[in-house]
């Protein structure tokens, strides 16, 4: 299932207009049929602002499609923020990015891809990397 999906024209426009959290909730609500949680709301409203500034950029073309909250098919996993498109040589690429919304995090000393951030729940280790989070889990480090 995919909540958000436009042209990178079409999701400035509605950066611009302080409309996008409001859309994502409402596809959220149309497709799955409930309401989002207030501090996801202000998470997307502040994401979409840091992806407003990566996105303004003229070497990524106004087509590039943009997709959010895509879940994959037939796994429980989802991407947060897509980018795809096609090259000057006319190749695809896609962009896969995972929105965090932490204040502070540290390096794991010896430990290449995971962290150290504050959550809600307090002190808490984060893979940055699908390698680091397979070796995490096999040492029973999660």
């Amino acid at each position: 299932m995919l909540v958000y999906d436009g042209t990178k024209k079409d999701f400035l426009r509605s950066v611009e207009q302080d409309t996008i959290a409001l859309e994502i909730e409402n596809k959220i609500y149309e497709k799955m049929r409930h309401r989002t949680a207030k501090n996801e709301f202000r998470s997307w409203e502040n994401s979409m602002e840091y992806m407003y500034k990566v996105l303004n950029d003229r070497e990524i073309p106004q087509d590039a499609w943009i997709a959010i909250e895509y879940n994959i098919p037939q796994t429980s996993k989802r991407v947060d923020f897509l980018i795809s498109g096609y090259d000057k040589k006319r190749d695809a690429n896609v962009v896969l990015i995972e929105l965090k919304q932490w204040d502070e995090l540290r390096a794991v000393p010896g430990r290449d891809g995971l962290v150290e951030t504050y959550t809600g729940n307090g002190l808490r280790r984060a893979c940055l990397n699908e390698r680091e989070k397979e070796n995490s889990h096999d040492r029973g480090n999660h």
